[in-house]
């Protein structure tokens, strides 16, 4: 048996093989395909690191020493570059914005009664009534003139996407059936995937440069407190 010393300080045994075990679920998951063995040693050796350096942050911050937030701001040129560099990162998807209606198939209406409701729906469009309002008051979803919002491919069920996504502006669909039911529904607007522009990006993109700053940060003070530590296995 041994015991591992920080500047003096014992780490718990118990702390070790928690840390361990966590470790290895961890890399059980990422690398399935390593030797167990491999991935056991290994999540021994990065435990026993985590905890070393947990030891040496409180240790640090008892003697009033802490690592610093601040960091300077990134500079335009920093994050028109990593923009740049990280297009697929800010790549939107085709997105629409679409109404419905919806007579849900459920315990409490069976197919015929929910048909019979859609139909109704529809006759009234057909007779001039505002989508919005027939939606409103009919729909199983009333509220918002059955607005959806804007969403992606895949958001809502395959068989809505169906229906919906090969509508033009303004268009309103007939009746079609998904697992919840028969619905109506109208294209309001649709934008086209595309890369979202630098501008709206920028902001994201400083809090994202930041926090690597800080991490930066962060793992050159531990690397300075690891140089400067005394870390012993001590055989009992």
């Amino acid at each position: 048996m041994s015991r591992l010393l920080v500047n003096g300080e014992a780490i718990d045994p118990a702390r070790i093989r928690e840390e361990t075990a966590a470790v290895a679920k961890l890399l059980a998951e990422q690398m399935p395909e390593e030797d167990p063995i491999a991935q056991r040693l290994k999540a021994r050796e990065w435990a026993e690191e985590n905890l070393i350096e947990e030891v040496l942050m409180r240790q640090s911050a008892a003697a009033g020493i802490t690592p610093s937030d601040k960091v300077e701001p990134p500079k335009k040129s920093e994050t028109m570059a990593y923009y740049k560099a990280n297009q697929a990162a800010f790549a939107t998807p085709e997105l629409i914005r679409a109404a419905h209606i919806v007579c849900n198939v459920d315990e409490k209406n069976d197919e015929e009664k929910a048909r019979a409701s859609i139909e109704r729906a529809q006759a009234e469009l057909a007779g001039g009534r505002a989508f919005a309002e027939v939606a409103d008051e009919i729909s199983d979803c009333p509220g918002r003139g059955g607005d959806l919002g804007y969403f992606p491919r895949g958001e809502m069920v395959e068989s809505f996407d169906q229906a919906v996504f090969p509508l033009k502006t303004g268009e309103v669909s007939g009746i079609f059936r998904t697992e919840f039911g028969f619905h109506i529904a109208k294209m309001i607007d649709k934008r086209p995937a595309g890369v979202q522009p630098f501008e709206q990006a920028r902001e994201a993109i400083e809090q994202q440069l930041v926090a690597e700053k800080r991490q930066a940060a962060l793992h050159a003070f531990l690397d300075d407190l690891r140089a400067k530590a005394d870390v012993q296995r001590v055989k009992e």
